[in-house]
């Protein structure tokens, strides 16, 4: 237990990165934002002129301008991390337990702000200036568990990912890690040509992906984080330290 404390104050030490740098990048994309509100209703006399922007902002994804820094957080606990818990003594299911306990932290942090702040946006009609930040497909358009959710389930995915392609370059090298992105790029590849090719199989894709309720959508987004961190734990046993 105490171990797997240090792991993850090993995680938490710079804080500017882990915590700080997300949200900076964050307000930067809202701050983007708030500029092309403000541009466009000062551009029109009747804000129901705004309407359709209103409404084509839901799939705005500035919101995940966060995914990036902490996908990185992913790639950062395997390259840097890793090695130093070892160096340290700290086994490996320790680190994993300890990395695992990070993730979560980190995932409900950014998930509570963002249904905050979602919330807010929908309370004041997007700012007082109708855009969409936070109040967007990607993180659900249903009540704010659904939001909480969803954000909580796609941030695991994202460092899971991070986490279980380092290990995959440190188990293999450069050279496995590029047929292993290959190999997984290849199946929606070969279900998008095949789709094209076949008369009328485009729309009903399109028609089988529109009718996935919101729990399947959830379904899905878990089974491929499960699947990462199931690749990750299972790799982390072998993995070299490079």
């Amino acid at each position: 237990m105490f171990r797997t404390a240090s792991v993850i104050r090993l995680h938490t030490q710079q804080r500017f990165n882990t915590f700080v740098l997300p949200f900076i990048i964050l307000a930067i994309a809202f701050a983007v934002v708030l500029a092309i509100g403000v541009i466009a209703n000062l551009s029109v006399d009747d804000p129901s002129q705004l309407d359709g922007m209103h409404e084509g902002m839901r799939w705005n994804g500035a919101v995940w301008s966060v995914l990036g820094p902490l996908m990185g957080f992913g790639f950062t606990a395997m390259l840097q991390i890793f090695p130093l818990s070892l160096g340290l003594g700290i086994t490996r299911r320790e680190f994993a337990a300890g990395t695992l306990a990070v993730f979560g932290i980190i995932a409900a942090l950014f998930t509570t702000a963002i249904t905050v702040l979602k919330s807010i946006e929908q309370a004041t009609d997007g700012f007082g200036l109708r855009i969409r930040m936070f109040d967007v497909v990607y993180v659900g358009m249903g009540d704010w568990w659904q939001t909480a959710v969803q954000t909580f389930l796609l941030l695991l995915m994202a460092m899971f990912l991070g986490a279980a392609v380092s290990t995959v370059y440190l188990r293999w090298g450069q050279r496995g890690l590029w047929i292993s992105l290959t190999s997984l790029a290849l199946v929606p590849f070969l279900v998008v040509s095949i789709a094209f090719v076949v008369p009328g199989m485009m729309e009903q894709v399109f028609i089988a992906v529109g009718s996935v309720p919101w729990i399947g959508w959830m379904g899905i987004v878990a089974l491929i984080g499960a699947l990462a961190a199931g690749a990750w734990v299972l790799l982390i046993r072998r993995a070299p330290v490079r």
